[in-house]
């Protein structure tokens, strides 16, 4: 059965052909395709990445200005001055993560990449069944050149996963173990309305297979979309449960940003200044989406039930969430009375100590 993307994976590659030979270094130059052994680059110079999806930067370049290569993927090997990623962004798709990166992406030194199409491309290839040492040390590649340093301003890096690469979670973080990993996610009904008024490739049969959503596609009547979209959503949210202890995810909902941002920012490591904070919150106002169109909410629809386990999937992660909360304040307050003790004023040596 042919799945997904192989039309839109081509036509990332169109453009003038560049001999790789005839290039000093793949300085900004960057992957977006991968197939067999080889890589499919785009030159972007030092294009800024502020588009709600890396897919939007590559299509709006002018076509007349596109030069595409392509090499091995020992050529990865020659990008050594990179930014170790600051954050990995995984979801269940209709969630806010979008929000979420276009108010990192206000942050001027902070370089995201929404859904990079080599990652995905990498992933389906290589990445079922988990990523061999090969592939992990590869997969290290891909993320480095993704994120090459392109000026002294740069200082934090943010991927964020497709909805269906939380099935890859372990292995990312086998090849970046001291990465903080979040998932986002939103109270399951409101994913499943959303998907029923505009639904996503991966509620689509036959867009991706199955097997990499963790579904069995025959399982449901041809054509109820409602419940196979129901399916993957169980195993977006199942899965998550299944590595959250383990893989140490950060748990964010929906329903906490954009409110959210500058306390994860700091737990993150990621600088905000004042005005930055201003830029996030004015960007917040507007469609994720599409910067000139005013947020009003989600519209009204028909409602749509996921069913108990969806439910309770979620319940349970409102729990682990909740908990995180408690014991990530209990640390703040730790750290708030140390730095007090430390400021205290000592007596001097030649103060008496008088006694009780």
């Amino acid at each position: 059965m042919t799945h997904g993307f192989a039309f839109a994976e081509r036509a990332l590659m169109r453009g003038e052909r560049v001999a790789p030979e005839r290039l000093d270094s793949l300085r900004g130059w960057y992957p977006v395709a991968a197939t067999g052994d080889q890589v499919g680059w785009r030159w972007l110079g030092g294009k800024r990445f502020s588009e709600p999806f890396f897919s939007d930067t590559l299509a709006d370049q002018p076509r007349q200005s596109r030069l595409v290569c392509q090499t091995p993927y020992a050529a990865l090997a020659q990008f050594d001055d990179v930014l170790a990623p600051s954050a990995f962004i995984f979801h269940v798709s209709r969630c806010g993560s979008t929000l979420l990166t276009q108010s990192l992406a206000a942050l001027a030194h902070c370089v995201v990449l929404s859904e990079p199409p080599v990652l995905d491309a990498f992933l389906r290839e290589r990445g079922q069944g988990g990523l061999d040492a090969a592939g992990l040390a590869v997969f290290r590649q891909l993320v480095g050149a993704l994120g090459q340093r392109r000026g002294p301003g740069e200082s934090a890096f943010v991927i964020k996963f497709d909805s269906w690469h939380i099935a890859s979670l372990a292995a990312v973080r086998r090849a970046f173990p001291d990465t903080p990993c979040i998932f986002l996610y939103r109270e399951p009904d409101a994913v499943l309305a959303s998907h029923r008024r505009r639904r996503g490739p991966q509620m689509v049969p036959g867009m991706i297979d199955p097997a990499r959503l963790g579904i069995d596609g025959g399982a449901r009547a041809p054509g109820d979309l409602d419940a196979y979209c129901i399916a993957v959503l169980e195993q977006f949210y199942t899965a998550a449960l299944a590595q959250a202890g383990a893989a140490g995810l950060m748990l964010l909902n929906y329903n906490e940003l954009p409110g959210a941002v500058p306390a994860l920012l700091a737990r993150l490591g990621i600088a905000c200044s004042a005005q930055e904070g201003a830029a996030i919150r004015a960007r917040a106002a507007y469609h994720s989406k599409d910067a000139g169109l005013p947020f009003g909410g989600d519209p009204d629809g028909a409602p749509m039930h996921g069913g108990a386990t969806l439910a309770a999937a979620y319940a349970r992660l409102e729990q682990m969430r909740l908990e995180q909360m408690r014991l990530e304040q209990m640390r703040l307050e730790q750290m708030r009375l140390s730095a007090q003790a430390t400021t205290k004023p000592q007596p001097s040596h030649n103060q008496a100590i008088t006694k009780p």
